[in-house]
């Protein structure tokens, strides 16, 4: 008969940790629990994770939590051929037997810790041979389970102790391995989307329409206020990702994200997304007041989306808009001659209408799933013709204002040597914006148009054709 198998449970069984899925969960729904974390912190780990675990509760859905799946299977080989399996955790027990039921009788026993006690390292060593006297093999991921290998007749190394396999057979032999290390930097890279830093290059446009580009002070404050936009905006996806993690989890695409798969710990998430938007701030204010101020308006835009404005059916669109027309306007406040208020509203109305195309996206895959509704969103299924209407409205709309700009703002003849050209930007985006919405209907646009658009050959063609007009009239 072969010895007991323990099984740890954060970055093992699970490719997350409870303490910061509990603590994120707190947060959300009491804020102001931030203050009093030092004082929980104070009076031990294991007091902290209790106080977190009661106030997540119910929030915690275990069943879409990203497991081990090759451990998964493997110990439930080992248990169909009679071996004992436990599940011992250092997080709170209330939550260890919560996850543990999602496995029907996988395990044994169960086991966490218990607000006094944190089940840990030595601790956690002392216990389980305490239990298991004639020997015991362990699964786990991380240094401080070497403790428990060292009282262990044999180990089996998980994602991230993989790394460390040399290290871990001087402690107990190897039975078996599973999954692979966190790659932090790439986990990273994907969850920052620097895809999207593409929509910041609207921070440009003003400096074409008003051949700004040719002094380079322009231009660096520019690029600052780019790179400070990116890297804020890349916070907020974080953010915003930390607080969607229950609906993309539930999501057939989204369940990808690197925060959501476990491809990313919560922990590193909580910690780079205010560090890239103090960097963003930083960079900002170089560019300028205006532009640092635009930022800051920005953010606050998003967070009020991020913390309830993304159920608000039509408002959120709106805000979406928003954002992106707060890019252009920054851009207008690092050249002279004011911003013309046509040109915001051309981009409140495009923008708009893109984040419509995204809306009607989800809305057609709730139908084709045969849900009526996605948590924390304002549509439903059957709103598929009000999303297109209004979506296709607000795209005609804003090429008749551009075109109405155009023809109105005296500018262009001051600042540009040939303004005739500029009018190939509404042709091209005349042509391009009912493609998108004829192949969104279709759905052959998937998720966010923007990236549709850096993907689709037919789509970087116009593009090209109306920034080179855009060049040629400066």
């Amino acid at each position: 008969m072969k010895p007991p198998l323990c099984v740890d449970l954060d970055g093992t069984l699970l490719r997350t940790d409870l303490l910061f899925e509990s603590l994120l969960l707190a947060l959300r729904r009491r804020p102001w629990v931030l203050l009093f974390l030092p004082f929980w912190m104070a009076a031990g780990r294991s007091s902290l994770k209790r106080r977190l675990a009661a106030i997540a509760g119910d929030a915690l859905d275990v069943d879409t939590l990203p497991v081990t799946d090759e451990l998964v299977d493997y110990l439930r080989a080992e248990k169909a051929e009679g071996r004992r399996i436990e599940l011992v955790s250092a997080s709170d027990g209330a939550l260890v037997a919560k996850v543990a039921v999602r496995f029907g009788d996988l395990f044994d026993h169960v086991e966490g810790s218990d607000g006094a006690t944190n089940l840990k390292g030595a601790t956690k060593a002392e216990a389980i041979a305490a239990r298991h006297p004639d020997g015991f093999v362990y699964a786990g991921d991380s240094t401080a389970d070497d403790a428990v290998w060292k009282r262990a007749a044999g180990a089996i190394v998980v994602n991230d102790a993989v790394s460390r396999r040399a290290t871990i057979e001087r402690l107990a032999p190897i039975e078996a391995e599973f999954g692979a290390a966190v790659n932090l930097p790439r986990g990273l890279r994907s969850a920052m989307r620097l895809h999207q830093w593409a929509k910041n290059g609207l921070i440009f446009l003003p400096l074409l329409l008003t051949s700004a580009y040719s002094e380079p002070g322009i231009v660096l404050a520019a690029v600052a206020a780019f790179l400070g936009f990116s890297l804020a905006a890349s916070g907020t996806y974080l953010l915003n990702d930390l607080f969607d993690l229950v609906a993309d989890r539930g999501h057939p695409t989204k369940s990808r994200r690197a925060l959501a798969s476990g491809r990313l710990p919560v922990a590193v998430g909580l910690v780079a997304a205010p560090a890239l938007v103090a960097i963003g701030l930083i960079l900002a204010a170089v560019a300028g007041t205006g532009a640092v101020a635009c930022l800051a308006v920005y953010l606050a835009l998003t967070l009020a989306y991020s913390f309830g404005v993304k159920s608000m059916a039509v408002v959120d669109v709106v805000v979406l808009g928003a954002l992106f027309t707060l890019r252009l306007y920054a851009g207008h406040t690092l050249v002279d001659g004011g911003t013309p208020v046509w040109l915001l509203g051309f981009s409140m109305f495009l923008f708009t209408s893109l984040a419509l195309v995204k809306r009607l996206v989800e809305v057609r895959g709730l139908e084709a799933r045969g849900l009526e509704a996605v948590p924390g969103r304002g549509y439903r299924a059957g709103d598929s013709g009000f999303v297109e209407t209004f979506g296709i409205t607000a795209s005609v709309a804003s090429v008749v204002i551009f075109m109405i700009y155009l023809a109105i703002e005296p500018a262009h003849a001051r600042r540009l040597s040939d303004p005739g050209w500029l009018w190939v930007v509404p042709l091209m985006l005349g042509f391009w914006l009912p493609r998108v919405w004829l192949l969104a209907r279709r759905g052959q646009v998937h998720d966010d148009p923007v990236v549709f658009a850096l993907k689709d050959p037919p789509s970087l063609l116009l593009g090209a054709a109306a920034l080179l007009a855009i060049l040629v009239a400066a």
